[in-house]
């Protein structure tokens, strides 16, 4: 990502994100049967676990459960795709708009809905002109980020991740499906981009404080190796 587009992401999506996170509620019930809320946990179903909230400000250790963390995933908590300013345009739109490499067309006149513009999938290397073609992909997953201590955060920092532009990249879907929640041991990009992939991981993480686990850390470390310097 250059510097000005960097610019452009932050200055576009400032306003957005202090308007979205107004918005922070509770959100529906996990798959567990309840949800977060501040610094708490609810129940809402007898067959309801609780997680373990005494976790706050400990690292996680090296036999950490992460997928019993899983069920207490909400994706109300992390939503992406509200249109908190009110234009008509969610974040998907406004960062297609933002990266596009040629000016957009839209689906109607209120500019609600882009159709057609020119974008780089980073992760593959494609060139795609239609929007309906490519989605939203956080570089660190949401899941990823609920099991390594974001399941935790406030409400106002799980939505303020989820909608960071730093963190956010339009690619094609077959690739985000292929990827899914993994971590950079299991998933990196194209070889022209890695080094870009694995340098935005450890800014975001440590941006939000995630705990990377073990076997993701010596990929990230083997691949920055090979890298040249910035």
């Amino acid at each position: 990502m250059n510097k000005s587009t960097w610019f452009a992401l932050t200055t576009g999506c400032g306003l957005f994100l202090v308007s979205l996170l107004a918005l922070g509620h509770a959100g529906s019930v996990d798959l567990n049967g309840g949800h977060y809320f501040l610094n708490s946990y609810h129940c809402h179903m007898a067959t309801c676990e609780m997680p373990d909230l005494d976790r706050f400000g400990r690292r996680d250790g090296l036999f950490t459960n992460r997928r019993e963390r899983e069920k207490f995933f909400n994706e109300d908590d992390w939503s992406y795709e509200e249109d908190a300013d009110g234009d008509c345009q969610s974040t998907r739109q406004e960062m297609l708009i933002l990266t596009s490499r040629i000016e957009v067309s839209y689906t109607n006149p209120r500019n609600c809905v882009v159709r057609i513009g020119e974008w780089l999938d980073e992760y593959t290397g494609k060139l795609f002109k239609v929007a309906t073609q490519i989605d939203l992909d956080h570089v660190i997953p949401l899941m990823y980020a609920h099991t390594h201590g974001g399941d935790l955060w406030t409400q106002g920092k799980k939505l303020q991740f989820a909608n960071d532009p730093i963190n956010l990249v339009l690619i094609e879907k077959r690739e985000i499906r292929r990827k899914g929640d993994r971590g950079p041991d299991q998933y990196l990009p194209r070889e022209e981009y890695k080094c870009s992939y694995v340098r935005l991981w450890n800014a975001i993480a440590e941006k939000y404080d995630i705990d990377i686990e073990s076997r993701d850390r010596i990929e990230i470390a083997r691949t920055l190796r090979d890298c040249p310097e910035q």
